[in-house]
């Protein structure tokens, strides 16, 4: 066996030569550097593709106004600070249905106030909200910034005023408008009419579950019910056959000056075995 020796071609070049290239070397050159010249134009193509296209990424987040949560106060909420950035995710602060003095902020003083006063919200005092290290909206995913939002003025999120969300008040998330707390602020409690009894499921009725069932309910100016939410569950079927019977109950609508208005109230629903 003997070793190749390396020996340069001095024909190396000449494929830029019509004189001392064959036309197969030729072309063969030409196919290879135009596949090559096409692949790296392809390359450059996409990668300014994408970085032309990355902040349309932020628009692709779901619908935040569609989020579920549950309302009790006069209405929804809002705020903002003319921020261009989106509200910080956090915890509403403390809920009253008293007048509210200081709105929510997620932004801290450069300096303390000679008499502090703590901020509120006007919420129902029982509505729990998901716990946070800070002030905030519980709906945005954005935790990497502290920023009231673009709504405003005053409050947090991307609504108007004094409020948490995209609504408009001092309460917190996208509630429907015009519903009240009964038996608060001037609001009469609504009174049951008619409440058929609630049927027991085939599960609950076979393994002797009993118990009480809390729904939350808003009863509108007709006295129907709307917008049922499980608060208090017992599982076994009877979550659902307590929404079936609520459902068809009928109310005298609470009243306020006079009128008829939306109310949101608890109902407990009894299932007892005789």
């Amino acid at each position: 066996m003997t070793a190749a020796s390396f020996d340069p071609d001095p024909d190396l070049f000449s494929v830029f030569s019509n004189q001392k290239s064959n036309p197969t070397r030729r072309d063969t050159f030409a196919l290879s550097f135009l596949g090559q010249a096409a692949i790296l134009a392809v390359i450059v193509y996409l990668t300014s593709f994408v970085i032309g296209n990355g902040p349309a990424i932020t628009t692709q987040f779901h619908p935040l106004d569609r989020l579920p949560l549950i309302f009790s106060g006069q209405n929804g909420g809002g705020g903002g600070n003319f921020d261009p950035l989106p509200a910080s995710s956090g915890t509403p602060p403390r809920a009253s249905l008293e007048r509210q003095i200081v709105p929510p902020t997620v932004i801290v003083p450069k300096e303390m106030p000679r008499l502090p006063v703590e901020e509120t919200v006007i919420v129902a005092p029982e509505v729990k909200f998901p716990q946070a290290s800070q002030i905030g909206d519980a709906a945005s995913p954005f935790s990497q910034w502290r920023s009231d939002g673009p709504g405003g003025p005053n409050g947090i999120g991307t609504g108007c005023c004094n409020g948490i969300g995209p609504s408009t008040g001092p309460g917190v998330g996208p509630g429907p408008s015009g519903i009240y707390p009964a038996g608060k602020l001037g609001v009469s409690v609504p009174q049951v009419i008619y409440s058929p009894e609630p049927s027991f499921s085939d599960e609950a009725r076979k393994s002797k579950t009993q118990g009480v069932v809390t729904l939350m309910v808003v009863v509108g100016k007709d006295g129907r019910t709307h917008d049922l939410r499980v608060r208090q569950s017992l599982g076994m079927g009877l979550d659902e056959k307590a929404i079936e019977a609520v459902k068809n109950w009928r109310f005298r609508p609470a009243m306020l000056n006079g009128q008829p208005v939306a109310s949101q109230i608890a109902v407990e629903v009894d299932f007892r075995l005789y």
